[in-house]
């Protein structure tokens, strides 16, 4: 049998600055907002 083997190509980039920040604090808004949500639901 003959198989070839292909390597796969990787797209590699880098890191922009800011995103990371921007990604935790939408995180945290939105964990926030559904935390107040449930607690008027409650009380």
């Amino acid at each position: 049998m003959n198989e070839s083997h292909e390597e796969k190509m990787e797209l590699g980039h880098e890191p922009v600055p800011g995103y990371r920040t921007a990604f935790f604090i939408a995180i945290t808004v939105g964990s926030l907002y559904l935390a107040i949500i449930l607690l008027n639901t409650l009380f």
